[in-house]
Order: structure tokens, then C-alpha cells, then sequence
């Protein structure tokens, strides 16, 4: 009688272990991505060789557009809603605490303090086309140095950091540089962008 041969079976691959790896990754990069903020001003960066690294965080960003407009913006939340108490109580302004919920929510803005309360109580969408003046930075009416001021109060470890258009005017860029001086802050970043060697 001839001998029965026994079936092979083939191996199983379990997948299991690979769909959770795969959503375990999809969540990581979800988590851990930060998305470009909203800019106020379209900026042309300027080139130069220098390839310093400007600070991931605790990071004050004052932008100044091709118009000599001035923008400001904070990397932190919770210090924005900190700079904003010191500017509204120096300054008289009256904010409720939804106003001031939604300001921290503002990654920079560029509007004198008479349009603050109305600038922050638009909607994403209009906020979006609102025509932001810039910060005065004038002799007279000098509003760039109370946030400066209250953003050193709302995290002294703060750095500074210049993002100004290529066409931006030098008389804004010197205004906004004596301004920091006059606040004992004379160590900041200017953004640019690598120039490219020509071969």
C-alpha cells in the first residue's frame, strides 16, 4: 500500500503587527508637525552666506514688509495672551477674555492698538483680507516698543529674530533696530535665505 504523502502548509503572515506600526507612525508625524504660519505680509527673503539657525522656540518674530509695514508674532501661545495683558493694562485697552483667547491664537499681526479690538474679533476668513497697517513704529506714537516690552516680561528668555523683505526700506529696518537698542536688546537673528553659489 503506498504511504500517504502529508500536506505542507504554508506559513501565515500575520499583518496585524504591521497595520499597527503604520498607524503608530501616521499619529508620530500628526503629532509632532508644525504647519507654517499664516505670514501678514508676503516676504522676499534676502540672500546671504551666513548659516546660522534661527531658535525653534521662545522665538519673537517682527517682520517688516517692502511697504515699511511692522508685524509681530510670538511661537508661544500663552506668552501672547501674557503680552497682551501687560500692552492692554499699560495702554487702557478694554478686551474681554474671549478677545483675548482669540489673540493668542494669532501666530503675528500688524494693526495700531485703535484697531486691535476689532482686528480680533473678525473671523478667520476676514481676518485673513483685513488690511493690517503695521505697528507704528514713529517717534510720536512708538506702539512696537510696549509689545516689545511686554513680550520680554512674558518670557525673559526670549530671542529676536528680523524677517524683513529684500525691498523692505533701510529707514524702517533702522527704526526697528533703534528701537531694540533703546530696550538693551542688542542680540538678534536676521532671517535670510542661503545664496547659492554661481558654477
Amino acid at each position: 500500500m503506498p504511504r500517504l504523502r502529508s500536506i505542507k502548509k504554508l506559513p501565515k503572515l500575520d499583518m496585524n503587527p504591521m497595520v499597527d506600526m503604520a498607524f503608530l507612525l501616521v499619529t508620530f508625524f500628526m503629532m509632532t508637525t508644525t504647519f507654517k504660519a499664516d505670514m501678514p505680509a508676503e516676504i522676499v527673503i534676502p540672500f546671504s552666506k551666513a548659516e546660522l539657525k534661527i531658535p525653534d522656540k521662545d522665538l519673537c518674530m517682527i517682520t517688516i514688509d517692502k511697504d515699511g509695514r511692522v508685524f509681530i508674532g510670538l511661537d508661544n501661545k500663552f506668552d501672547r495672551k501674557q503680552m497682551l495683558a501687560y500692552v492692554a493694562q499699560q495702554n487702557g485697552l478694554q478686551l474681554s477674555v474671549d478677545d483675548a483667547e482669540r489673540f493668542s491664537l494669532l501666530s503675528s499681526f500688524g494693526v495700531p492698538f485703535e484697531e486691535l479690538s476689532a482686528f480680533v474679533t473678525l473671523e478667520k476668513t476676514a481676518r485673513k483680507l483685513y488690511p493690517q497697517s503695521g505697528i507704528p513704529t514713529d517717534v510720536e506714537n512708538d506702539q512696537l516698543r510696549h509689545w516689545l516690552i511686554g513680550s520680554r516680561l512674558a518670557n525673559p528668555s526670549l530671542r529676536f529674530a528680523i524677517n524683513g523683505d529684500q525691498e523692505t526700506p533701510v529707514y524702517a529696518v533702522k527704526r526697528v533696530f533703534d528701537i531694540l537698542q533703546d530696550l538693551n536688546i542688542t542680540r538678534f537673528n536676521l532671517i535670510t535665505d542661503t545664496e547659492k553659489d554661481a558654477s
